[in-house]
């Protein structure tokens, strides 16, 4: 059964101005996925999470809303460095199940997390 008192996820753990999201995109790390792309701007900021689910690549509102959901979910829960990630969701994440999402997006998370080698 599901926690009965969700966590919740603050205005300030979110990107949420078209300028922020085009600042990642310009100059951010990218790592591609089966289901995301995953986008890095490093920063002295606590982590921040904007998303990116297109009518195009899941064209359901109750799929949208269900990764949405999950990515937030994850990103609470996994490990990152301090910066701005967006994540934007692939055509292949509308059939993919909750498993699969959460595995990928611990991977990405983590591919971050841990500092490259000099």
């Amino acid at each position: 059964m599901a926690d009965p008192s969700p966590q919740p996820f603050p205005k300030s753990a979110r990107l949420r101005a078209a300028p922020e999201f085009q600042a990642v995109f310009k100059t951010g790390l990218k790592h591609s996925g089966v289901f995301f792309r995953l986008y890095f701007l490093s920063g002295t900021s606590p982590a921040r999470l904007g998303l990116a689910v297109p009518k195009k690549a899941v064209p359901l509102s109750v799929s949208r809303n269900r990764l949405k959901r999950l990515c937030r979910e994850c990103f609470r829960g996994c490990p990152k460095a301090p910066g701005d990630y967006v994540l934007v969701a692939q055509p292949r994440a509308r059939d993919a199940g909750n498993a699969a999402v959460r595995a990928e997006l611990e991977r990405l998370f983590s591919i971050i997390a841990v500092p490259a080698p000099l």
